[in-house]
């Protein structure tokens, strides 16, 4: 029997800009669809093995990486521009050094590549690194700064939000927010960011977003880094994407845990469950001896139905068990959901 879910008419709209960094170690950026900023050819900016991983977040063990130094060669790339409501800039950060803060990263409207608008900060804090912001030059080494202090040579999943508010150029008043995360990507937008709403009334609004730049920057004050997995959207759930899917907005009226299919399957197959209520999911895999074999969800997760496709190629043909626990707390009441169903993969 095969199990079906209403699916919404308008489906799910991905990032408008991706960068894993595909190339072979060695690449430079130059000859990887990015362009010179500037004049400098010191350091140019390559591409670096291995990539970054970072839990469930889509572009973790995809490919390659960049490497920035602490001096040389600026790069930047453009992407589809966008003008009204939230841009989201997501990454995976590997900070193996920092000085008293420079920024590496910076957004700008079509009109002026060089003009950033969104520049993203590293300081270091004693045992470990800060993230900041600043929307212009407004203060040397960084605007605001994040009180999470992170942990050097690990990486983390960072992500910028730029909110236009109002009409564009109208208006001093766009937010930059930040967020930071250490282990796991959360499926939905944190209620509190690592640093809320920053604005800068001293310099006029973008009239729109089109420009990323990676930036080598000023010497002592800037970090040493990998950066990988670049995602821009419009949404959360498009620039922080975890591999799962909300398939509807319809709230079942009960957990379910439905039947994968295809089953058998070869190499892939897809398991849906829905969440009455907003909860924390666990959705692991195992073998018919009980080894956990995959983690696929590990989230707090809306209410609704959701999937998540999992490729089982490096996996042996045989029987497999998989098995989704939740835990909600909707109106102050905790209410737990265990269920496990059986599959086959067959090659």
């Amino acid at each position: 029997k095969k199990d079906t879910v209403k699916m919404s008419g308008t489906g799910t709209v991905g990032p408008v800009y991706t960068e894993d960094f595909t190339g072979a170690a060695g690449t430079l950026l130059t000859a990887a669809g990015w362009t010179i900023s500037g004049t400098s050819v010191v350091n140019p900016v390559a591409i670096t093995s291995p990539g970054l991983t970072f839990g469930k977040y889509t572009g973790s063990g995809v490919g390659n990486a960049a490497t920035l130094l602490n001096t040389g060669q600026d790069v930047y790339t453009s992407f589809p521009s966008l003008n009204q409501g939230s841009v989201y800039v997501s990454m995976m950060l590997r900070v193996d050094t920092a000085g008293t803060g420079d920024y590496f990263l910076g957004l700008s409207p079509t009109t002026s590549q060089t003009n950033y608008y969104a520049r993203l900060h590293v300081k270091n804090s004693g045992a470990g690194y800060l993230v900041g912001i600043s929307k212009s030059n407004e203060v040397s080494g960084g605007a605001q700064y994040g009180t999470t202090v992170l942990n050097y040579k690990t990486t983390n999943l960072i992500v910028v939000k730029y909110t236009f508010t109002g009409t564009a150029l109208d208006t001093t008043n766009d937010a930059i927010s930040i967020y930071a995360f250490t282990s796991s990507v959360p499926a939905s937008e944190p209620a509190t960011p690592e640093i809320n709403a920053y604005v800068n009334a001293t310099k006029t609004d973008a009239v729109n977003l089109g420009y990323l730049t990676l930036r080598q920057g000023g010497g002592a004050a800037a970090p040493q880094l990998v950066i990988d997995g670049l995602r821009i959207g419009t949404s959360w759930t498009t620039a922080v994407p975890t591999g799962v899917k909300t398939l509807t907005a319809e709230i079942p009226q009960t957990f379910e845990l439905l039947n994968n299919y295809p089953n058998p399957f070869n190499p892939s197959t897809t398991i849906a469950f829905g969440l009455p209520e907003a909860g924390t999911v666990s959705l692991k895999v195992f073998d018919v001896l009980g080894r956990e074999v995959a983690t696929l969800v590990e989230n707090t997760l809306a209410a609704g139905y959701h999937s998540y496709n999992w490729d089982a190629s490096g996996l042996s043909s045989g029987m497999y068990v998989y098995r989704i626990s939740a835990v909600t707390t909707a109106g102050g009441a905790q209410r737990s959901f265990t269920q496990v169903k059986k599959m086959l993969l067959q090659k």
